[in-house]
């Protein structure tokens, strides 16, 4: 008759019923009882709830990860370890049986919880790993397994040489692409100076300008940091092509016998600029028996004129041009006080440092649209003139001075021969 009824239900599709049974000893057909409700109240004693949270662990390649899993209530039920594979997923362990044949799998298991290790962490363990409390209906918790990686960054479209070069007014646009494990922080900064906006550094995978000048060359750096140790950084230059900016000045050099004038040309451009003096006046010419050119520094051209005199009256051009453009400037020479003529050389008995003074004023001449001459007000030349007599003067104390000492020191001296005498009379007195 049982295997009758067993035959029936597979036919049939009849599932065998589970739950709760009872027998008497004396079993018969018609005793028999099934009590579903007390199997049914029993479960519901059971609720499992979640003392873990969904976590992404990050370990180090070769070192060993720990998953968690900590269920309150759990009873009866076991808890099982299996992975996700892209759309499937593969039994890892169930309860304290590991499932998989990889040694570098164990599980550590208590009545609350159970540990998942995974010793030499590789690459390919990485994924989702999930917990699950066979319960009906199972449910389960899911980790993240990752590898923890150091950062590093690369700045995209970063020449071989290094270097952008871009012109003035251009944009210039700058981004950076990090990679590891958390993802890294990035930033961007300028060496050795603020960025164009004047942060120290900006916070983003990215930079733009929409308008660059010359004050936004140097060298960007990006870093990246992900806390695993060290920063990760990558560098560029950026050289930004401009025509040349003048700014232009005279100074007055005082010697002991003479004054010369300076005229000063300072450029900054991009590419280097060539530069070259000459007079206003095509027939004006500068004197170089006088005249020395001279560089001094970055882009501070100096035309020297020693002994300046009446003949040197007039407007000095620099010029300054590059691929970009040309600009120049002008500075006029003018007399300030009544000035040698007879000669074009300076007699040290005959012409004080009063009587070789002038005077320079600035013009500008470009050839750019953009600006590109800083103005400098002239000097105050009655100040000049009399810091120069107060000069004079200071060397005529000074030369008092030293003949007063001089004549100090005689007078010194003759005291100190008199005392010597004067001792050694005394001297052979005693002796006779």
């Amino acid at each position: 008759y049982m295997l009758m009824m067993l035959m029936l239900m597979i036919l049939t599709g009849t599932k065998p019923a589970t739950g709760f049974y009872t027998y008497d000893d004396n079993y018969s057909e018609e005793n028999y009882e099934y009590n579903e409700e007390v199997e049914v109240e029993e479960e519901a004693n059971f609720l499992p709830v979640f003392e873990s949270s969904p976590t992404v662990y990050r370990v180090r390649r070769g070192n060993t990860a720990r998953l968690e899993c900590a269920v309150d209530n759990l009873g009866p039920m076991i808890l099982s370890w299996r992975r996700l594979i892209n759309n499937s997923s593969a039994y890892i362990a169930t309860g304290s049986i590991v499932m998989v044949r990889d040694k570098r799998f164990s599980v550590l298991t208590s009545t609350t919880s159970s540990m998942l290790l995974i010793t030499l962490m590789t690459p390919k363990d990485t994924g989702e790993y999930v917990c699950e409390v066979s319960s009906t209906p199972p449910v389960h918790i899911k980790h993240w397994l990752k590898m923890k990686a150091p950062p590093s960054v690369a700045i995209l479209g970063k020449p071989s040489s290094g270097q952008f070069t871009i012109q003035s007014g251009e944009e210039l646009g700058l981004v950076c692409r990090g990679e590891g494990e958390p993802a890294p922080v990035l930033a961007w900064r300028r060496e050795g100076q603020p960025l164009p906006d004047g942060e120290s550094s900006v916070a983003a995978d990215q930079i733009i300008y929409s308008s660059v000048g010359r004050g936004h060359a140097g060298t960007y750096t990006c870093t990246g940091d992900n806390g695993a140790g060290r920063v990760a950084t990558d560098s560029v230059q950026v050289t930004v092509k401009y025509a040349p900016v003048i700014s232009v000045d005279h100074s007055y050099i005082h010697h002991h016998n003479n004054i010369s004038l300076e005229l000063v040309c300072s450029v900054e451009a991009f590419p280097l600029a060539s530069v070259q003096w000459s007079r206003t006046m095509e027939q004006e010419k500068i004197n170089m028996d006088r005249a020395r050119v001279g560089l001094r520094g970055q882009g501070k051209h100096v035309l020297i004129l020693d002994n300046p005199m009446k003949s040197d009256l007039g407007s000095y051009q620099c010029t300054a041009n590059n691929t970009e453009g040309r600009v120049g400037a002008t500075i006029s020479v003018s007399e300030s006080v009544q000035v040698p003529t007879g000669r074009e050389g300076v007699d040290e008995e005959a012409t004080t440092t009063e009587d070789t003074i002038l005077a320079a004023g600035k013009t500008v001449d470009t050839a750019s649209d953009t600006p590109a001459v800083k103005h400098i007000d002239g000097g105050d030349h009655k100040l000049l003139k009399h810091i120069l007599h107060k000069m004079n003067k200071f060397e005529r104390v000074n030369s008092d001075m030293v003949k007063a000492m001089k004549e100090s020191n005689r007078y010194l001296y003759q005291i100190l021969r008199n005392q010597k005498m004067l001792l050694e009379r005394n001297s052979r007195q005693i002796l006779l």
